[in-house]
C-alpha cells in the first residue's frame, strides 16, 4: 500500500509554528517609509535576503542560482537591483521568541543549503543556542531580518482550550470530508490504489485539529487563519504498525463576527511517519499601507522556500516566493 501512495506522489505539506513569548521591541518611527528588504536569519548568523517591498509592490530579485555569476566581494559591490532597487541602510532582527534587536551586516558569504549553494550575508548575530552541523536539513532559523524600520509582529496562536478551537472541526466537517474524498479519488485514478475504508467509515472517524494560527484583519472580528488537522486510521496488516492519515491544511477566512468560516483546504494522504512532509515556520506579520502580510518558511528534508502572503477579509494571496534550497 505504501508503495502505491509513494508512486502517486501524495506527500504531506505540513505546518509547524514555534512558540513565541512576549518581548519589547525597540521603538520605530510612527511614519515608516514602508520600503525595505526581508531576509531569513539562520542560527549561524547568516542572512539570506528573499524579497523586497516598496509599499504594496513586492519583488524577488536576490539571486538563487550562483552558477556563472560574478559574486560581490563586499556589501558595497552588491548590485542595487538585488536589493529591490535601493541598498538597505540598516537592519533589524525580529526573532521567533518575540525579541527584536539591531543587526549589523558584515560581508557576503556563500554557504551550502540542501544540495546546492546560496549567497548570504554574514552578520554580528549571536544565537542563544549553538547552531547544528551545516548539513542539517532544514537548518534552523531564529527569525527574520528586516531593513527599512518596518515592525514585525507575532502571529496569534489560538488557544486549544477555547470555544473556537473545540467548534472548528464541527463547523468545517463537510469541507474536511469533501477534500478527503477528492484526494482518495485522485489516488485511485492515478495509482490504482484503494482506501481500505469505505467513505461512510472514514467520515465516522473524528477530525483532530492540531494547529490554528490567526491574523486579525480589522478590529471588527474579521480574520485570516492557517489550520492543520488530521484524521488518523488504525494500521492495517501490511502497514508495519504505522497507519494511514489524511492531513488537512489551508486557509480559513472569517469575513465578519459570527459568520461561518470559509475554507480553502487541501488534503494529503500519508502514513503516520509522515515521510516527505513539509512544515511551515511563520516568521510574523507586517502591516504596510493598512494591509497585513504573513511572512513564513515552508521546509522539509528535501527542500525549503520562503513566502509572503497578503491577507484580507476575503482572500489570501501569495505576493512573493523564493526557493531557499532543494535536493530535487
Amino acid at each position: 500500500m505504501k508503495s502505491a501512495l509513494a508512486a502517486a506522489g501524495l506527500l504531506a505539506v505540513l505546518v509547524q509554528v514555534p512558540s513565541t513569548s512576549s518581548g519589547q521591541a525597540p521603538s520605530t518611527s510612527s511614519k515608516q517609509e514602508e520600503r525595505g528588504v526581508l531576509a531569513v536569519l539562520r542560527r549561524d548568523g547568516v542572512l539570506l535576503p528573499f524579497a523586497a517591498f516598496n509599499g504594496d509592490n513586492w519583488t524577488v530579485s536576490w539571486p538563487g542560482d550562483l552558477r556563472q555569476r560574478e559574486l560581490p566581494i563586499n556589501t558595497e559591490a552588491v548590485p542595487d537591483h538585488w536589493w529591490g532597487g535601493r541598498r538597505p541602510e540598516s537592519w533589524q532582527a525580529w526573532l521567533t521568541d518575540g525579541r527584536a534587536q539591531p543587526l549589523a551586516v558584515q560581508t557576503p558569504i556563500v554557504f551550502h543549503n540542501y544540495c546546492g549553494t546560496r549567497l548570504g550575508l554574514r552578520t554580528n548575530y549571536s544565537p542563544t543556542e549553538p547552531p547544528p552541523p551545516v548539513a542539517a536539513r532544514p537548518f534552523p532559523k531564529d527569525g527574520l531580518g528586516v531593513s527599512g524600520g518596518v515592525s514585525v509582529e507575532a502571529i496569534d496562536v489560538v488557544d486549544k482550550t477555547s470555544a473556537d478551537w473545540s467548534s472548528l472541526a464541527t463547523d468545517l466537517a463537510r469541507e474536511f470530508d469533501r477534500v478527503e474524498d477528492r484526494e482518495v479519488l485522485g489516488a485511485s485514478m492515478n495509482a490504482g490504489w484503494k482506501h481500505p475504508l469505505r467513505p461512510a467509515q472514514r467520515k465516522a472517524i473524528p477530525i483532530r485539529l492540531e494547529s490554528w494560527y490567526r491574523v486579525p484583519i480589522e478590529e471588527t472580528g474579521c480574520s485570516a487563519s492557517w489550520i492543520e488537522a488530521v484524521r488518523s486510521y488504525s494500521p492495517g496488516p501490511d502497514d508495519d504498525g504505522c497507519g494511514l492519515e489524511t492531513f488537512f491544511s489551508g486557509w480559513i477566512m472569517r469575513e465578519k463576527p459570527g459568520a461561518r468560516p470559509r475554507a480553502q483546504l487541501s488534503a494529503r494522504l500519508m502514513y503516520c511517519d509522515r515521510v516527505g512532509a513539509h512544515y511551515m515556520l511563520p516568521f510574523g506579520k507586517m502591516r504596510l499601507r493598512n494591509t497585513w502580510y504573513w511572512v513564513y518558511q515552508v521546509s522539509g528534508y528535501d527542500t525549503e522556500w520562503y513566502a509572503v502572503a497578503q491577507v484580507s477579509r476575503s482572500r489570501v494571496r501569495v505576493v512573493a516566493e523564493y526557493l531557499g534550497g532543494s535536493c530535487y
